[in-house]
C-alpha cells in the first residue's frame, strides 16, 4: 500500500541543522539518482572532499526510518533528509511497510567477508576490486554504477545489445558441428549481457531487451533439459539469473502491472517447454496477488 509522507513533519523531526545541510545538498543536485529499494528510496550522496554516502529512507512498521553510512549520530542526518525531500519532489511511491537494508538477511559468508573487507586499508581494497573488475564485465559495470559513471544507453546501443543476444542464441546451434557445451556457453554469455545491462538506469526499453533475452534462452534451454543427466543444474541456473535481472528491473520501474502480466503470459505461452520467467510469485511486489494468482491459473 502506498503512503503519503509529510515533508513538514519530516523537517520538524530532523531539526534545523539537518535541514540546512539537506537544503545545501539539494542546491547542488544531490542525490543525482533515486532508486526504490525494499519499499523505500535509496541514493548516493556525494560532497566535495568527502567520501560518498549510501543512504536509504522509508516508511517501516515503526514509522519513518533512515539509514546512512555517514558518522552522524542523529536519527535523521542531512543526507537522509536530502534524499527524502528529493524523493518527495519526484513523486516517489512509498510503501507502507518498507524494509531497510540493515534488516535484509545476508548470506553469512557474504557478511563474514564484508567484515573482513572493513579491516583492509581503502587503497588496497580499491586495488583488489579493480583487479577483478578489469576481467569481469559485470563487476566493472557495477563498479561504474556505484561511482555514478554509467549513463543510460541510447536506442542504438540498446538495439546492439539485442542483436548481440540474438546472435549468441543463433550461433549456439548453427552449422553442423555445434554441441551442448555451445548452448550452455551461449546461455551464460546472454546472462552476462543482461547483468551488464541491468547495472544501467532502469527503463522500459531495457526491460524489453531483458525479455528478449529470456525468450532467446527459452528457445535454447530445451536442448540442455533433454540432456538432464549431464546438464542437470545449468538450465535452471541460467534461467534463474535472467529472471532475477528481470524482476529487479520490474521492481525498479514499477511498470503498468496489466501490461507486464500480458507480456509474461505471452512469453510463457511461447516457450516450447518451460519459460525462465514462469515463476509468478517472484513478481508479487509488481503484479499484486490478484494478477499473480491469475498467472498461476492460466
Amino acid at each position: 500500500m502506498a503512503v503519503h509522507i509529510d515533508v513538514d513533519a519530516l523537517r520538524a523531526a530532523a531539526g534545523v541543522a539537518a535541514c540546512e545541510a539537506a537544503d545545501e545538498l539539494r542546491a547542488v543536485g544531490q542525490p543525482e539518482a533515486i532508486v526504490p529499494v525494499g519499499g523505500g528510496a535509496s541514493g548516493v550522496i556525494r560532497e566535495a572532499g568527502r567520501p560518498p554516502y549510501d543512504v536509504w529512507v522509508g516508511m517501516t512498521a515503526d514509522g519513518f526510518a533512515a539509514e546512512c553510512d555517514c558518522p552522524a549520530s542523529e536519527e535523521f542526518c542531512g543526507h537522509a533528509v536530502a534524499l527524502a525531500i528529493a524523493a518527495l519532489t519526484d513523486g516517489f511511491a512509498w510503501s507502507s511497510l518498507a524494509t531497510p537494508p540493515s534488516a535484509v538477511e545476508v548470506d553469512p559468508r557474504v557478511a563474514e567477508l564484508a567484515e573482513l573487507a572493513h579491516t583492509i586499508p581503502a587503497r588496497r581494497l580499491a586495488s583488489l576490486i579493480a583487479e577483478w573488475a578489469a576481467n569481469d564485465r559485470v563487476l566493472e559495470s557495477r563498479l561504474l554504477a556505484y561511482a555514478g559513471r554509467l549513463t543510460p544507453l541510447s536506442d542504438a546501443e540498446l538495439a546492439d545489445v539485442g542483436r548481440t543476444i540474438d546472435n549468441l542464441a543463433h550461433e549456439a546451434t548453427s552449422g553442423d558441428r555445434w554441441d551442448l557445451h555451445d548452448v550452455e556457453k551461449a546461455g551464460r554469455a546472454i546472462v552476462e549481457e543482461v547483468q551488464v545491462l541491468a547495472q544501467r538506469a532502469a527503463s522500459i526499453e531495457t526491460l524489453l531487451v531483458v525479455e528478449r533475452a529470456a525468450r532467446a534462452w527459452d528457445g535454447l534451454a530445451g536442448y540442455l533439459n533433454d540432456a538432464w543427466e549431464v546438464y542437470e543444474d545449468e538450465p535452471a541456473e541460467i534461467g534463474d539469473a535472467l529472471r532475477a535481472a528481470h524482476v529487479q528491473l520490474c521492481e525498479q520501474l514499477q511498470p503498468d502491472p496489466d501490461e507486464l502480466a500480458a507480456r509474461l503470459i505471452e512469453i510463457i505461452a511461447a516457450a516450447e517447454v518451460d519459460s525462465c520467467l514462469d515463476e509468478p510469485w517472484d513478481y508479487l511486489g509488481v503484479l499484486g496477488h490478484h494478477r499473480v494468482k491469475a498467472l498461476r491459473r492460466r
